[in-house]
């Protein structure tokens, strides 16, 4: 937040590529962002391209080989060649993947790197999947997580105050962005799956197809915890799961500002 000030974003406005190919899928684990893949990706025009790292590693790739350490406070000098340069970069790692009109990208913890996202992808698409915050916590702490980025899952208190910092920076974002990240509410679409997906295409610029209302019938790969989940039609057991842990949780989850 310090980094990305109105001074900086002023400086490098109107700077990147102008490419509309990828989706950006984002919000904490567990908030839905595998079922809105699985609803794009039944679309025609979308390519699942899963969670990539593409994005921070080309971050470092373009930036890292002026420093021998990257810190945000450094990349304050960055220009305008680089930041092309990172929207050009990501735009060939998805090409690799796919010849997609839409390409969706679904790395979770992206959140971090709007800001750049915005300067070097300001046609990119940023869909941010929002959740109850004390089932999205539970379901994490619920789950096993093979990457050790999210140990924080494992405690709690450190759950929560995880979320808390993700919920600010994300506050932060659309503040500085206005009108760049569309937010849905995975309890918006269990509610009303036909009225949402229907706006989340129109986001996304593409035009309705009911492939999409039928996600659970799409037969990809999935590589996440959800892979299961999103193979069944829309379900409502769990929204408010949280509820059946409450007595064991609530001096945890009182601390979330959701």
């Amino acid at each position: 937040k310090k980094i990305f000030n109105k001074n900086l974003l002023k400086k490098y406005k109107d700077v990147g590529i102008k490419d509309k190919t990828p989706i950006f899928i984002m919000g904490m684990p567990r908030s839905g962002t595998t079922l809105v893949e699985q609803i794009l990706s039944s679309h025609p025009k979308v390519f699942p391209g899963d969670e990539l790292n593409f994005f921070p590693e080309t971050l470092l790739e373009v930036l890292l080989p002026r420093e021998k350490e990257f810190t945000l406070e450094k990349s304050l000098n960055f220009n305008k060649i680089e930041l092309e340069n990172i929207g050009k970069k990501y735009i060939k790692s998805l090409r690799v993947l796919s010849k997609s009109q839409k390409i969706t990208d679904k790395l979770p913890i992206n959140f971090k790197w709007i800001g750049f996202i915005k300067l070097a992808l300001p046609k990119a698409k940023i869909i941010h999947c929002i959740r109850n915050s004390k089932d999205t916590c539970l379901s994490i702490y619920k789950n096993y997580f093979v990457n050790k980025k999210l140990n924080y899952a494992y405690d709690l208190t450190e759950l929560s105050e995880f979320y808390n910092l993700y919920l600010d920076l994300m506050n932060y974002w659309k503040i500085s962005f206005p009108n760049y990240i569309y937010d849905i509410k995975y309890e918006n679409i269990i509610n009303n799956p036909k009225h949402e997906i229907s706006n989340l295409l129109k986001t996304c610029n593409l035009n309705w197809n009911p492939n999409c209302l039928n996600f659970h019938k799409n037969k990809r790969v999935i590589k996440t915890a959800s892979d299961t989940q999103v193979r069944k039609k829309i379900y409502k057991s769990s929204l408010n799961s949280w509820k059946n842990f409450e007595k064991y949780s609530y001096k945890f989850f009182d601390n979330l500002k959701d």
